[in-house]
């Protein structure tokens, strides 16, 4: 006897009136027209949010990559003009070369591996080939294909009253949301340096705060560095809270200041005893959150309208290597 499959309940619901649109459905564009309300047609564009654009650019990825398989088997099948491909030679220096290239060594024995990377490449031959068959196909017009890739969706967000480096006018941003406990956070202050050194001409860099709730001292760390923003000392205070994240208590906080020769420390103190910044930092956490980030560092690189003040783009998050950055940068520089 077959197990019984269970599906969730609202999919069962509806499953009679979705099933004739299901296939025109998976493929709406932004534009779409998925419903109406009171009268109101409400366009794809209004619900969609970051998981539903994921998962439409994978379906449009997987029905692209069985499209091309079945089109270019049915291209072999049919005419002599497209031959199948011959089984691949892959030879054992072949399979040896690329054990160690790629550094299989700790995965076990080339002997134990080897079938494994013989299938591997023979599979990757076949899909060049398969590949080449489709490209000449369609220049011929003899395959045609109506799958359009869904765009980035991309994330809008107020810069408001983010600490700016780099050029604040600028039409492209890099919004940092970050925590001063967080190693990732520290990895990642020196690839923002460099991209200020490299792009500070031509580039904003926003700066607001995400303070996790398991870094205890964090909250007080971000209310600390907006207080000694008030006396223009923001990065000196920036840069010792994060080459010093692990004691980061008031009364270490106050030190800090007076070290970095903060022109009020009356004043700071003040601020800080009556956390003078926490609704800041809370408005901070609020739009991270409304952006998607859930862990630091997050950035959104993007489009910026100083006239707005807004920033439009993509999420990164972690601390990624400086091409990532350096690679969406200039995606965005070239798209202005």
């Amino acid at each position: 006897m077959k197990p019984i499959k269970l599906i969730p309940f609202t999919l069962a619901l509806f499953a009679g009136a979705t099933t004739v649109h299901a296939a025109a459905d998976a493929l709406l564009t932004e534009g779409s027209v998925v419903g109406t309300v009171s009268g109101k047609s409400i366009q794809l564009s209004d619900i969609e949010n970051r998981k539903i654009n994921e998962l439409r650019i994978q379906l449009h990825d997987a029905l692209q990559e069985a499209f091309i398989q079945h089109a270019v088997t049915q291209l072999t099948t049919d005419s002599s003009d497209y031959p199948a491909a011959a089984p691949a030679a892959i030879s054992e220096e072949q399979i040896e070369a690329f054990y160690l290239n790629n550094k299989l060594q700790s995965r076990g024995p080339l002997e134990q591996l080897a079938p494994a990377i013989r299938e591997y490449m023979e599979g990757m031959a076949k899909a060049r080939h398969d590949i080449q068959i489709y490209q000449r196909a369609a220049i011929k017009g003899d395959i045609t294909s109506r799958l359009v890739k869904p765009k980035e969706l991309l994330l809008k967000l107020a810069v408001d009253s983010a600490f700016m480096r780099g050029n604040d006018q600028a039409g492209v941003m890099v919004m940092e949301f970050s925590d001063y406990q967080c190693p990732f956070c520290k990895r990642a202050q020196g690839t923002v340096k460099e991209l200020i050194g490299q792009y500070g001409e031509r580039v904003a860099f926003g700066y607001r705060h995400f303070p996790l709730a398991f870094h205890k001292e964090a909250d007080d760390a971000a209310i600390a560095v907006e207080c000694a923003r008030d006396q223009g000392s923001f990065e000196a205070m920036h840069e010792v809270l994060f080459n010093q994240p692990d004691n980061l208590f008031r009364p270490e906080l106050k030190a800090i200041a007076q070290r970095i020769n903060i022109k009020d420390l009356e004043r700071f103190n003040s601020c800080l005893d009556n956390d003078t910044y926490a609704g800041r930092v809370a408005n901070d956490m609020a739009a991270g959150q409304s952006a998607g980030i859930t862990g630091t560092p997050g950035f959104i690189i993007g489009y910026h309208d100083p006239d707005k003040g807004t920033v439009e783009g993509e999420l990164i998050s972690g601390a990624q290597p400086a091409n990532v950055f350096v690679s969406a940068i200039e995606k965005y520089l070239k798209g202005r």
